[in-house]
C-alpha cells in the first residue's frame, strides 16, 4: 500500500491529527503505533493510569464545571523538549514523561511532580527521520499485553520486557494548543 494512501487513510480515521510533516520542537503532536500485519498498527498511544497504551482510551481531567473552559481530553498529545518529553497539557507546572524502572512508558502527576519511583529517566527522547518517529535511546517500543489492551515500554530500557510486539512510534502533529488539563 503507498505511503500516501495510508496518510490519507489516517486522516479519516484520526481527524484529530494531521498528515506527517517536518515539524518544530514547539509543535504538539499525537503518536501512533507502526507496525503492519500486527493488532497494534495503527493504534493511538494514550495516556491512561500514569502509563502509555495501545487500545486504550485516553483518560484525562478538567478542574471546571463546563466543559468549554478545557480543551476536549479526548486525544493524548506530547511536546518535546531537548532530550525530553511532556504532556501537552495546560495545568501549571505540566507533566513530565519518563521511563521507569521497569521499562514502560509512564508520566508523573499534574503540576511537573517527580512520579515513578527512585529510578526514572527523564531524559533520552528524541525525534528521528524529519521528525516523525520518537525514540528513546534511538531505539523504538514494545507493546506488552495486558487485560485487552498493550502497555508501552522503551525498547531501549534495561529491564524493558522481552516478550511484546515491537513497533515505531509514528509522529502525527496535532491541531490543538493542548491535549488536555491533564492526564
Amino acid at each position: 500500500m503507498k505511503a500516501s494512501t495510508i496518510f490519507t487513510a489516517l486522516a479519516a480515521v484520526l481527524p484529530a491529527f494531521a498528515v506527517p510533516t517536518a515539524r518544530s520542537t514547539s509543535d504538539s503532536f499525537g503518536g501512533l503505533a507502526i507496525h503492519s500485519g500486527s493488532p497494534i498498527h495503527l493504534s493511538a498511544v494514550n495516556a491512561n493510569g500514569n502509563a502509555f497504551w495501545l487500545n486504550k482510551e485516553t483518560h484525562s481531567y478538567c478542574p471546571n464545571t463546563t466543559v468549554a473552559s478545557c480543551p476536549e481530553g479526548k486525544y493524548t498529545y506530547f511536546n518535546n523538549g531537548n532530550n525530553t518529553l511532556s504532556l501537552s497539557v495546560e495545568v501549571p507546572g505540566g507533566q513530565r514523561v519518563y521511563v521507569a524502572e521497569d521499562g514502560s512508558l509512564g508520566y508523573t502527576i499534574p503540576h511537573g511532580s517527580v512520579g515513578g519511583g527512585q529510578n526514572v529517566s527523564y531524559t533520552g527522547f528524541s525525534l528521528k527521520d524529519s521528525g516523525i518517529h520518537l525514540q528513546y535511546k534511538n531505539s523504538d517500543w514494545i507493546a506488552v499485553p495486558v487485560d485487552g489492551a498493550y502497555k508501552v515500554y522503551a525498547a531501549a530500557a534495561e529491564n524493558a520486557p522481552k516478550n511484546g510486539t515491537g513497533f515505531s512510534f509514528r509522529v502525527q502533529s496535532a491541531n490543538a494548543t493542548f491535549g488536555a488539563w491533564e492526564y
